[in-house]
């Protein structure tokens, strides 16, 4: 049995009280309605924006409800998770209502960073991020990106979102070895997307077919979600010094177009790697995220979503780069090899076609940055292809367009 199936004691004891009562979903109840109206009371405010956005919401949650299969911890932090997000939509509507302004700030040539997991987007953001020059979301202002009534004060909103983190690493200690959890780390953009439900973030953990079919008919999601990560940055900027943004998710391989709607002026740095190395582990991952919150987990489910869905993705963003349906001089192709063989000249690479400015003492901070976080740091993540119902020939023909077109090295 893989690792991640070997869960703590107290929680396999603790998830065991919904099948002793027969009643998980009464035990932890996840009706949007309520939700909504709880967070409501609890902070004073009613608006949400979009209309729409209820509906999205709802659909959301109830496809959670009735479809995920979710354990008892699951249900848990489902609905600890939406209160949470609820609360910080309330505060932000209410802030951009009191401060117009806000919504004034320009976000001008945004960098992101776009990728299949397991091909180095992680480690090329955190490197990226140190340039003085640019800006990235933290992950603890991602989180609770507004001060809590009182007084500003960052340490709390840090201390409370670092504990979320490592109640994920308690829960699930194989975590680490796919992804450090740090409130101090840059964030993917789907933690604070979170709060438009039609993003990725709730499909990274929950079984929600119904939602899904729903929200392929539904064209004014994409737009939206897009909207309100502007909005979002807008927020954190608003009062600071203005510097470009920089972003991350493979979430945005699946919708480049509604990023370049937003975005038009937006550098995309597309990262890429053997697939042999990288399928097999989004597979994995994919597995472990949903093993966290659900017993009923089907390995060779996720080794199909890995295998035709990131295939799917790179070859559209493939497709449309040559097509000129997205802007290809905007891309700067990153090979993982040539990052990891020399970090600095990989990173100035990308200064060059980005056409930044190289920071003065850049190449110190990465090689230092490197030298105190190895990789490897938290274990090795550990699976086989076997266990997801892939092989070796169905990954290269699967990606054989992609591998040829951009020329990626095979690992061995």
């Amino acid at each position: 049995m893989t690792s991640y199936r070997q869960r703590p004691d107290w929680l396999r004891r603790l998830n065991d009280f919904g099948p002793a009562t027969t009643a998980t979903r009464s035990i932890v109840p996840l009706d949007p309605a309520e939700l909504l109206a709880s967070a409501r009371e609890t902070t004073g405010l009613q608006e949400v924006g979009d209309p729409h956005w209820i509906e999205t919401f709802e659909r959301r949650i109830r496809s959670i409800d009735e479809e995920s299969n979710a354990n008892l911890l699951g249900r848990f932090l489902a609905r600890a998770e939406a209160i949470r997000v609820l609360h910080t939509k309330l505060r932000l509507h209410e802030a951009w209502a009191r401060e117009p302004a806000i919504l004034e700030e320009p976000i001008e040539r945004p960098i992101f960073v776009l990728g299949a997991p397991r091909t180095g987007t992680t480690i090329l953001l955190e490197l990226l991020a140190l340039d003085p020059g640019l800006r990235a979301p933290i992950a603890w202002e991602a989180q609770h990106p507004l001060p809590f009534e009182g007084a500003e004060d960052k340490e709390t909103r840090r201390r409370l979102a670092e504990a979320e983190h490592d109640l994920w690493m308690d829960i699930q200690p194989e975590l680490a070895t796919l992804h450090e959890m740090s409130a101090d780390l840059p964030c993917e953009c789907i933690h604070f997307l979170a709060m438009e439900f039609g993003g990725p973030y709730w499909a990274m953990h929950y079984k929600a077919p119904s939602f899904t079919a729903w929200a392929m008919n539904q064209p004014d999601i994409l737009p939206r979600t897009y909207h309100f990560h502007r909005q979002f940055l807008q927020t954190l900027q608003y009062g600071h010094q203005r510097k470009p943004w920089l972003l991350k998710s493979p979430g945005h391989l699946a919708t480049p177009q509604g990023l370049f709607s937003e975005y038009p002026d937006a550098i995309a740095v597309h990262t890429h790697r053997d697939p042999q190395k990288f399928v097999g582990s989004a597979a994995s991952t994919t597995a472990m995220l949903h093993w966290l919150r659900s017993d009923d987990v089907d390995p060779k489910i996720s080794g199909q979503l890995a295998l035709g869905g990131f295939s799917y993705m790179l070859n559209g963003v493939m497709d449309m780069r040559k097509s000129s349906e997205l802007p290809d001089s905007q891309f700067v192709d990153s090979h993982y090899l040539d990052l990891i063989a020399d970090p600095v000249a990989a990173i100035q690479k990308i200064y060059r076609l980005a056409e930044l400015e190289w920071p003065r003492g850049h190449d110190d901070r990465i090689r230092g940055y490197l030298r105190d976080k190895p990789k490897g740091k938290f274990g090795k993540h550990q699976y086989s292809l076997d266990e997801y119902g892939l092989n070796s020939q169905a990954i290269d023909e699967a990606y054989a367009r992609y591998v040829e077109y951009y020329g990626v090295a095979s690992e061995g």
